[in-house]
């Protein structure tokens, strides 16, 4: 019965993606005219193949024998979700036109179809993405309408009609769910359903093996695998947790092989995956998203995130290296598969190439991404005993449709909390408040501006975590001078590290379990290798030139070199290695390196001296002693 259902759903589940896809891809040769008409479809279809999922994800919970409790609650649950989404959508959508002509004044029917429209969208959520998101979207919404009875005057709103609330939480049909939408259906759907495609045609395992040709060069190379392998899936799945489990599954075991702690295994894989957020091209979402705010070319924002990305895997680099010299551990002695990275890397190469050279060409991204799917699919089948089958083609397209439903579900329902912070001007109110309270100093402001990040973007999705902290800091940022496209990538890199720091911190959990430690001794090992990363958002906002290429001077070497310097200083104080191990003393001189050279770039230039004097002087130490020992 349930196989059945399951094949069942899975036929309308597939033929609305297709026709999705199809009318996706017929917008983006400007055959779509009508926008509110356009999002309506886009919206409609998207809550139709979530619908589907929530069902089919339930149908394999019988197959699998692995039944959650309130099954039948949850089913009936699902299957209304899916109705009345439907429905409401559907009603929106024949009546876009004059929805859009007539708001805010809307009839008792258009506001009851509002309503459902609402409260079934936020129902789809409920079951993709968690009671956390939902809880804090439905409070932005009930905050909308309701915000006039709080007397606290910081946060009271005026007493607005509920027409108005209703057209700008959507039933306009161009606020509210449509906010992010045009991200989602412009932007991001092809480039997702590339980065499917490119899975399903072996990609996964050939960055690995490209991984394992790195790591039998170096002391502890089964890192390689997950720093390379890793980040190069995590850079086109934009999806920190999900790539975790994907590449963690085989990276973490081999690590472990190789004499890595499981929490430390587990902390390499979530800091690598989340890398994929940080590095052009997809990352995590958000660099669409920031386009958007900023009214900028998306591939301006990729370029400019290129350099402080590589300099996140440069530090995750330099901390594995010292962790492995520290306890010795082997190179990499696995097999390599060469006749796989033949094969397949054409595949990869050129289709990757083409959607960077049609992205720097500023072509649109769907139109990019079209191109990717083509040239991959086409290129797949010169891969001779590795050409994908059937079977692995029709996965790839089925989890690339999974993908996109997902996901353009999370940005379309969090468009009415960003709408919510803009309309009530609750984020300027917000960054007023902080002005008012912290200390009136640039590197003090900004600490502030990093704790708020952190803990607002804790359990949430990428693009969520940054869309909550970009509205609620980026205002009060560039009240203290901060440029915007700064602001806003300095937001966004702490809200995509709240996936590695306690409590929450979703990438550490997934990875604990794949490398059978606890929560906490990965998170800790987890925040020791991101701590050579969270110096770089102060580095860009101090030293905006690493936020210039192509345009590469002096200054940006300096600020790398900078950068780098004070990664190396944390990496030896954390682990207590340079040349041989550092006894408790030296390593806090280490630390103190650390400091000055941090505070060299964010505070006064006299701390960099400092810092170069005592760095010199404990190394030469260390190395003196080292040669005495021996």
């Amino acid at each position: 019965m349930w196989s059945t259902l399951r094949k069942f759903v899975d036929l309308p589940f597939l033929i609305t993606g297709l026709i999705l896809t199809f009318y996706i891809g017929a917008s983006a040769f400007g055959l779509v005219k009508n926008s509110s008409e356009h999002y309506s479809n886009f919206i409609l279809g998207t809550c139709i193949m979530s619908g589907l999922l929530a069902i089919r994800s339930l149908a394999d919970e019988k197959i699998s024998g692995i039944v959650k409790p309130f099954f039948a609650v949850r089913l009936s649950f699902a299957s209304i979700a899916f109705v009345l989404s439907a429905v409401a959508m559907g009603y929106v959508r024949y009546n876009a036109v004059s929805l859009e002509q007539t708001q805010p004044f809307f009839s008792e029917t258009q506001m009851i179809f509002g309503w459902i429209m609402t409260v079934s969208i936020l129902m789809l959520t409920l079951i993709h993405w968690g009671l956390l998101l939902t809880s804090i979207i439905t409070i932005s919404i009930i905050y909308f309408f309701l915000g006039y009875l709080i007397e606290n005057p910081l946060f009271m709103t005026p007493e607005y009609d509920p027409e108005f609330v209703m057209n700008y939480i959507g039933l306009g049909t161009n606020q509210g769910f449509y906010y992010l939408a045009q991200v989602a259906a412009d932007s991001v759907y092809f480039l997702i359903i590339y980065a499917a495609i490119l899975l399903g045609v072996g990609m996964l395992d050939m960055v690995l093996d490209v991984g394992k040709i790195a790591g039998r060069k170096v002391s502890g190379g089964a890192a390689g695998p997950a720093i390379i392998g890793s980040g190069i899936v995590a850079s086109i799945m934009g999806q920190a947790v999900s790539n975790v489990v994907l590449t963690g599954r085989l990276t973490v075991p081999m690590m472990r092989k190789y004499g890595y702690k499981g929490s430390m295994a587990g902390a390499i894989e979530a800091t690598a995956s989340t890398a994929g957020q940080i590095m052009p091209p997809i990352m995590g979402l958000a660099a669409f998203i920031i386009a958007s705010f900023l009214n900028k070319a998306y591939i301006d924002v990729a370029l400019s995130a290129l350099i402080p990305g590589l300099l996140y895997l440069v530090g995750v680099c330099i901390a594995v290296a010292v962790y492995a010299r520290r306890y010795e551990l082997p190179k990499l002695v696995e097999k390599v598969d060469t006749e796989r990275i033949k094969r397949l890397l054409p595949t990869f190469i050129i289709s990757f190439g083409v959607v960077l050279w049609l992205l720097l060409g500023y072509r649109s991204p769907a139109i990019a991404g079209l191109w990717g799917i083509g040239l991959a699919l086409l290129f797949s089948m010169l891969q001779g005993k590795f050409r994908p089958t059937k079977q692995q083609l029709y996965d790839a397209v089925q989890e690339g449709f999974y993908l996109v439903a997902i996901l353009s579900l999370l940005l379309i329902a969090v468009g009415p909390l960003g709408q919510v912070m803009l309309t009530t001007n609750l984020s300027g109110r917000l960054g007023s408040a902080l002005v008012e309270y912290l200390p009136d100093t640039q590197l003090i402001l900004l600490l502030g501006a990093m704790i708020v990040s952190l803990i607002l973007g804790m359990g949430l999705p990428t693009p969520v975590a940054y869309i909550i902290v970009a509205l609620a800091l980026v205002p009060f940022m560039q009240q203290i001078g901060i440029p915007p496209l700064q602001a806003h990538f300095f937001v966004f890199y702490f809200a995509v590290f709240s996936t590695l720091t306690p409590p929450v911190a979703v990438s550490v959990l997934a990875a604990a379990k794949l490398g059978e430690a606890t929560f906490l001794s990965t998170a800790k090992d987890s925040m020791k290798i991101a701590l050579t990363t969270f110096i770089i958002p102060f580095a860009f906002v101090f030293s905006p030139e690493l936020m210039l290429f192509p345009n590469v001077t002096w200054g940006t070497m300096l600020a790398v070199f900078e950068v780098v310097f004070v990664q190396l200083a944390v990496s030896v104080a954390s682990y207590g290695f340079l040349i041989r191990s550092l006894n408790g003393f030296e390593r806090g001189v280490y630390a103190f390196v650390a400091l000055f050279g941090f505070l060299g770039f964010t505070y006064d230039a006299n701390f960099w001296y400092a810092a170069v004097a005592l760095f010199a002087a404990i190394s030469v130490y260390v190395f003196v002693s080292s040669k005495t020992q021996n």
